[in-house]
């Protein structure tokens, strides 16, 4: 007698995955592997809005590199994913972002600036975009209008706190599109917006200083610093206070509230001349606080144009007032360009290549320049063991306008109850 046939094998009916077991899994996938869960069918795209909907995905996600290219056209970019190497094009709403530079990036919005030199803040994950105070709220900055009234363009006034008004060089005219490329240094932001109360602190030229804002108010305000106590090359934003950076590399700590920002010199100034191209300020995984080197060089003669061939580290010792050179960040990695400086762990981030800085083009001169959107940008990742350094993608797929920089994307919506403008929505999934 033959042995009955074996049962049919019952294939698993993923589209009737109970909901809440649903929302527990895609709670915890990176980026691109919750679009890719989107399109697997009906109801789980279904699940991915409502969980972005409702603000319940809120997995720490692993940055990735933003850039535009030609294929993505003026009104999207590519998202480049280090968690698994794939890149997803994201549309954005306008004015588009072929138009705009970024100054920007942190808790995954984008910070950047239109043609005519206004400042917009940006979801690209979301679609989501706030406006930001007026550019003509900026303490140095004047607005010239024509004979019919109408903005003509900006003029600079060249002082500080310890420089009287009346200026040793006239106002400088800056063009509506070319005021950016002077003005905005470096922005970042004190939360996500949407938790609400989100502070901005601005790195502004001229003499690199600090301008504040929050979100939905009215002005930037100006935080009153002489050309010898700023020259700030970076900011973050720690336990309820901002602490800033200058090329001398003293700290200090800043305490808004409300219209009123507090200075207390945290760490003196350690240096008589800054000895790199640029200096930025990180907290590692554990806490310590770091100092970092970013040294650069122009292989191209009679340009500006700049590679980066060295970085350095140091350990803030707040007790002793003094920096101490490590040679090795142990499991952190680092990111540093105009984005939010940080260190992410490899081990909860294990995409991540330990003890390397990942970096993106920041020269303040070369973005300047009015054929900035034409050079090579400077992106890379360093390898702290042997001062390498390696290309992410090759060949680099990226446009140089506006320069690729690293973001780690939100999906946390903001509150509808939160009095906030909002120019724009789109929702790409």
């Amino acid at each position: 007698m033959e042995d009955p046939p074996p049962p049919a094998a019952v294939s698993a009916d993923w589209a009737n995955l109970p909901a809440d077991i649903l929302s527990i899994i895609q709670g915890e996938l990176e980026f691109a592997d919750l679009f890719r869960a989107a399109a697997v069918c009906t109801s789980w795209r279904a699940a991915v809005r409502s969980l972005r909907r409702h603000g319940l995905y809120t997995r720490p996600q692993t940055p990735c590199l933003l850039y535009s290219t030609a294929a993505a056209g003026t009104r999207a970019v590519e998202l480049y994913s280090l968690a698994d190497k794939s890149t997803r094009t994201i549309p954005l709403p306008d004015p588009p972002i072929a138009e705009r530079s970024v100054v920007g990036s942190s808790h995954g919005w984008l910070v950047t600036a239109d043609s005519r030199s206004e400042l917009h803040l940006l979801n690209p994950a979301t679609g989501e975009q706030l406006a930001l105070p007026p550019v003509a709220t900026i303490e140095q900055v004047s607005p010239v209008l024509d004979d019919a009234g109408s903005l003509q363009r900006y003029d600079i006034s060249f002082y500080d706190a310890g420089l009287p008004r009346k200026e040793y060089r006239p106002p400088q005219p800056y063009e509506l599109d070319q005021l950016r490329l002077f003005l905005y240094l470096k922005v970042v932001l004190s939360c996500d917006p949407s938790r609400g109360d989100c502070v901005l602190m601005m790195i502004y030229n001229p003499y690199r200083q600090l301008a504040f804002a929050r979100i939905g108010s009215s002005k930037w305000r100006w935080i009153t610093t002489s050309f010898r106590e700023s020259m700030y090359s970076d900011c973050i934003y720690h336990n309820g206070a901002f602490y800033a950076m200058n090329l001398q590399g003293g700290i200090h700590r800043y305490t808004i509230e409300g219209s009123c920002a507090t200075r207390h010199v945290i760490f003196k100034d350690t240096l008589l001349f800054t000895p790199a191209d640029n200096v930025y300020i990180a907290r590692t995984s554990s806490g310590d606080v770091l100092q970092i080197w970013r040294t650069t060089s122009c292989p191209i003669e009679d340009s500006v144009e700049t590679h980066t061939t060295h970085i350095e580290i140091f350990k803030i010792d707040f007790d002793k007032q003094d920096i101490l050179d490590i040679d090795s960040l142990k499991d952190d990695a680092l990111f540093i360009g105009h984005n939010y400086s940080c260190c992410l762990s490899a081990t909860d981030h294990p995409r991540l290549l330990p003890n390397h800085l990942y970096f993106t083009d920041d020269d303040e001169y070369s973005l300047m320049d009015d054929d900035g959107q034409h050079y090579r940008r400077d992106v890379g990742m360093y390898n702290l063991k042997d001062n390498s350094v390696i290309e992410i993608v090759s060949p680099r797929p990226w446009l140089n306008w506006p320069t690729p920089i690293w973001i780690t994307p939100s999906f946390t919506k903001i509150n509808k109850y939160v009095s906030i403008p909002v120019f724009t929505k789109f929702v790409s999934v």
